[in-house]
């Protein structure tokens, strides 16, 4: 609780503008607080601001107490995480700036206004297919998964948002938007659609897709704007105005446009895209684990070859198709995308010398490292996985086996529960089998 008897009390200007330690200890001692509160102050600033408050700007701050409505009138103000939507606020700046560069500007170092007299995408309507039938009603139907994913993504949130500020639920309506912002659109979308916006736009096929996806960001990035905007106005209305100018539309306050609204994007919708693209960055994610793990220091540029294990026709079917989306979600800033993604068919097993992850019993990640890291290591960490997991198995076949088991426990925890003994079962025998390729390499 804040105080002014005790010294505790933030100064929201000097959130918003920033102030050294000295200062803030220079403004205690000038007050009028007893002697032992003054020391007490003192301590307590030295301690939680050891380099004074950083400059946050006002809607990191605006943000930062939006996120803690949920916790009462009594609110645990937490400097650190302002500071945390102060990067945010720089993320947001960057990606959307780079993301304009899509639009097929003059560059990063040229005005607004030379950008916008050189961009040639305009915001137009795109030939999309509707399936009017099926799980869900009707959705639209995109070529490009990535493209399809986000916009369902965007349509989730949108709704989401909706119910949370209907119901003054505004910590979690904070939470929702960022979430999209930073988790889908900066980290996923904008990275999956690299190898589009690399494609030779003078074959008449290639300028279409890539009018698609820059429709699609485009889109993404309109609405994404004025979500954000109560949350944070400054930013936001700056970005939607350049927004407007670079691609030729009237530069008007982002203030007038209307808020998105749940019913009007219900067709974007798309459970199966996000079922896809789940997988997709589930083997990416993986992939960059290995990396992280195996590949450092000066084998960070190492492009290994990849090769994912898949029990599953319809996951192969996914994975097939999104080879190039799943190298461009596997890179890193250091990090090349690798060399070559290879499908490995039931029945086959990649090469020896791979370090391996089991992501379920039917889709294992191989990354070949042969002659680049000590094998005996990734036996010894296997091993340790294989032991922990058997552990689990024998404990939860020891319940099953109990008589009273089947008239104490209703049918849907027994199939249940048989499910997880099948699963465990199955990724005992892959790891069993990715330890033999080390020991054999």
């Amino acid at each position: 609780k804040m105080s002014k008897s005790k010294g505790n009390v933030i100064d929201p200007l000097e959130v918003i503008n920033g102030v050294s330690l000295k200062d803030l200890l220079a403004k205690l001692e000038s007050g009028n607080l007893d002697p032992k509160e003054l020391n007490k102050a003192i301590e307590m600033n030295k301690a939680d601001y050891k380099s004074g408050i950083p400059a946050c700007g006002s809607d990191a701050l605006r943000f930062g107490l939006l996120s803690f409505c949920g916790q009462g009138r009594d609110v645990n103000l937490d400097i650190n995480r302002v500071v945390a939507y102060r990067n945010f606020c720089n993320k947001l700046w960057n990606a959307t700036r780079f993301a304009m560069l899509y639009f097929e500007s003059s560059g990063p170092s040229a005005s607004t206004e030379s950008q916008a007299a050189q961009c040639s995408f305009r915001p137009s309507a795109i030939p999309v297919a509707m399936s009017l039938v099926g799980d869900g009603g009707p959705h639209v139907d995109l070529p490009m998964l990535a493209d399809a994913w986000i916009l369902s993504r965007l349509s989730v949130a949108i709704c989401e948002l909706h119910t949370k500020l209907s119901g003054y639920d505004i910590a979690n309506a904070s939470q929702i938007v960022y979430d999209f912002w930073y988790k889908e659109l900066c980290d996923v979308y904008l990275e999956a659609i690299k190898p589009v916006m690399q494609l030779d736009v003078s074959s008449v096929a290639n300028s279409a897709t890539k009018h698609m996806t820059q429709t699609v960001l485009y889109t993404c990035l309109h609405y994404g704007l004025r979500l954000l905007h109560p949350f944070m106005p400054f930013v936001t209305e700056e970005l939607y105005q350049r927004l407007a100018l670079l691609v030729g539309e009237a530069r008007t306050t982002i203030m007038l446009a209307p808020y998105p609204e749940p019913g009007a994007v219900d067709a974007w919708r798309n459970a199966k895209a996000e079922e896809a693209m789940d997988v997709v960055m589930r083997v990416a994610g993986s992939i960059r684990t290995l990396r992280s793990t195996y590949l450092k220091g000066s084998l960070e540029k190492h492009a290994p070859v990849v090769y994912v294990l898949c029990r599953s026709p319809a996951v192969a079917a996914i994975l097939s198709s999104q080879k190039d989306t799943v190298c461009a979600l596997a890179r890193s800033s250091k990090a090349p995308p690798p060399a070559a993604l290879h499908l490995v068919a039931e029945g086959c097993m990649p090469p020896k010398g791979c370090a391996a992850e089991v992501l379920d019993g039917s889709l294992e990640v191989h990354v070949l490292l042969k002659g680049v890291v000590d094998f005996s290591k990734e036996v010894a960490r296997l091993q340790k996985e294989a032991t922990q997991i058997t552990g689990r198995l024998e404990k939860l076949k020891a319940k099953m086996s109990k008589p009273d088991y089947a008239a104490r426990c209703p049918q849907a925890t027994q199939d249940e529960e048989q499910g997880k003994v099948v699963a465990m079962e199955a990724e005992l025998a892959a790891l069993e089998g990715a330890m033999l390729q080390f020991k054999d390499a």
